[in-house]
């Protein structure tokens, strides 16, 4: 029972008399009368005493000869909102009764705000597909050329749960690794010597409390989609989320570049963080001044139109992009013939925007077998044999263009095809033991919200 119900009810062997004194020594002008087992049985106010005294009867009586059995009460945790409509009706007080009909609560107009309790925090980050410009995101690239990619998210997610603990201690899932790490502070996993990815963006955000950190995704590892880096820029977003200091957009995609390229040591180029820390269709530019993500606000027939010709086709076959980079790094400072294909691919780049944005899909299509073509000459490990077939037999099947997603060598496959010949593209790959996977477009780049901890 609250310390208010306490003061406000009297004993139902308790006087008239007792209840007037009850009355006047609180500011609700209303005494509550109980059973031994403190079951509510009425209420009493200055006017039922004064009817009573009126009628002849005298102030040594028990309570329950004035007392107004007709009450309104309320069970406890009843909905904020039904108590503020009793209060606008005229209601001054309300008791909260327990299953059992017992006073437990007193609930008036001063009634506080729900207490703060603890939440957790949530994050999703779309991955990315790229249509055109890989490659050229690596730094030592635009650091002395112009560079652009053009890409877009589709509704295939990172998650990230965040659970804060009181007593310091960190514990990191990786649930589709099925790894867990666990650190007994801040101080032990900075010491570590060998960290995972997860461990190494903590390493950087460095929170100063502890907590359980569960990360899980839509996807296969090593599918070309930017997976690595839609899972690091979920678990930022999922710190960020418990900030007071909220970083922007663009502050969470540098920290996921810093945390998987810098730190952790994965070789690659800018656009995955970018890419999912944004979300939509965009064309992101970058100099060595400045990166600039250039949203693309696409018809709705436009879009609609492309998610349609659209074939997105798992080969099966892991990929390591930080290896694959690590190769076009040192082919690249070996030939000059490579920057000059990275220049084409930028230049490819920013004709597929002028037809994406003016619906010229069928031109888009095709340029994404030159876009193919064009990545295939930057490594001979981008492709081989099996991926030719794969890609062949789509093409033989009605596909007109299409391109491995991410730096090669596996991964999926993006195929462009008009969707009346879309079931034999399927059907084809599909011979060679490729899956294809259904996907949306998502508009929205990384989303976190908190909840309460049930």
């Amino acid at each position: 029972m609250s310390l208010l119900a306490q003061t406000l009810s009297i004993r139902e062997r308790q006087s008239i008399l007792d209840a007037i004194e009850c009355i006047e020594a609180g500011a609700l002008q209303i005494s509550f009368v109980v059973a031994d087992d403190m079951r509510l049985l009425g209420v009493v106010t200055n006017g039922d005493v004064r009817r009573h005294l009126l009628q002849g009867g005298r102030t040594d009586e028990q309570v329950t000869a004035c007392m107004n059995e007709e009450f309104r009460s309320v069970q406890i945790g009843v909905p904020r909102e039904d108590l503020l409509k009793a209060f606008d009706l005229g209601h001054n007080a309300l008791p909260g009764l327990d299953e059992h009909g017992r006073l437990v609560e007193v609930y008036t107009r001063q009634m506080a705000a729900s207490a703060e309790v603890p939440v957790l925090a949530r994050a999703r980050a779309p991955v990315r597909m790229s249509f055109c410009g890989g490659g050229a995101d690596l730094t030592y690239f635009f650091i002395d050329h112009s560079a652009a990619v053009l890409s877009c998210t589709v509704g295939l997610y990172a998650h990230a749960t965040l659970i804060p603990r009181d007593d310091g201690r960190i514990s990191i899932f990786a649930e589709d690794l099925k790894r867990e790490e666990h650190y007994s502070s801040l101080a032990e996993l900075l010491a570590a010597g060998e960290k995972s990815l997860l461990a190494t963006i903590i390493a950087v955000i460095k929170p100063k409390y502890g907590f359980d950190l569960y990360l899980r995704s839509d996807f296969p590892v090593g599918s070309g989609l930017g997976g690595s880096s839609a899972a690091t820029t979920a678990t930022i977003a999922v710190f960020n989320e418990l900030r007071q200091d909220r970083w922007n957009t663009y502050e969470i995609a540098e920290l996921a570049f810093q945390a998987e390229r810098l730190c952790f040591g994965i070789a690659g180029g800018w656009q995955d963080q970018y890419a999912s820390a944004f979300g939509g269709f965009n064309l992101i530019e970058f100099e060595n001044q400045r990166n600039l993500v250039h949203p693309i606000r696409l018809e709705d027939a436009i879009r609609n139109e492309l998610e349609s010709c659209l074939v997105l086709c798992d080969t099966g076959i892991s990929h390591d992009s930080g290896r694959l980079h690590q190769l076009q790094r040192e082919e690249i400072e070996a030939e000059l013939s490579q920057t000059e294909l990275l220049s084409a691919s930028v230049t490819l780049c920013r004709r597929m925007h002028h037809f994406l944005i003016r619906g010229e899909l069928r031109a888009f299509g095709t340029c994404l077998d030159e876009a193919w073509q064009l990545k295939k000459r930057f490594s001979s490990a981008i492709s081989d044999g099996r991926l030719d077939d794969i890609y062949a037999a789509a093409l033989a099947a009605g596909a007109c263009g299409g391109k491995l997603l991410g730096a090669g060598g596996g991964g999926f496959f993006l195929f462009y095809v008009q969707p009346q010949h879309r079931q034999r593209v399927v059907d084809a790959v599909g011979a060679l033991g490729c899956q294809t996977q259904n996907f949306r477009f998502e508009s929205s780049g990384v989303t976190s919200w908190r909840t309460k901890i049930q």
